[in-house]
């Protein structure tokens, strides 16, 4: 007896399909866009940095990274003017992250990327933290928190 074989590979090939879109669907990255604050100061590079660094300890904050880009860029033969950066946290501030959603445990610590331009000028830049939390849920009161600190801490560089 001879069985046609078409509507089963019409089936099958179907639900391949379906399960391949499911599959693609469900992996898709969430799409997420950051609000990049810069500011410039008049102060050196170094009084600049100083700065920073005094008002991340005073907010008892904990400077968890400090990578020097200047001098990793020495090791491979470039000449940089000075830059580097602070990667910040405190570990109370995980807390409302652990409690409502662990994939917000991606945008910490925070950064702050600090360079010297060829104008004498420095500049600060870090990503906005409540543009960085408002795609998790429940941490939008922790991202304006966030702002407001890590405000201070970049503003205390501009300070003469």
């Amino acid at each position: 007896m001879r069985h046609d074989t078409k509507p089963c590979l019409v089936v099958g090939l179907t639900v391949t399909l379906l399960l391949a879109v499911f599959i693609l669907a469900s992996a898709q990255e969430k799409t997420q866009s950051y609000a990049i604050v810069e500011k410039v100061s008049d102060n050196s590079y170094t009084a600049t940095v100083s700065k920073i660094e005094m008002a991340v300890k005073g907010a008892n904050l904990v400077i968890i990274g400090e990578p020097n880009y200047q001098m990793m860029q020495r090791m491979v033969g470039k000449q940089r003017r000075g830059s580097k950066a602070y990667f910040i946290f405190r570990p109370d501030l995980g807390i409302p992250i652990f409690d409502n959603d662990y994939n917000a445990a991606l945008e910490v610590p925070l950064k702050v990327l600090i360079w010297e331009r060829e104008d004498g000028k420095t500049v600060i830049r870090y990503f906005k933290p409540s543009s960085a939390f408002a795609h998790y849920k429940g941490l939008d009161s922790l991202g304006k928190n966030l702002d407001d600190l890590i405000g201070k801490i970049t503003d205390a560089g501009l300070k003469k």
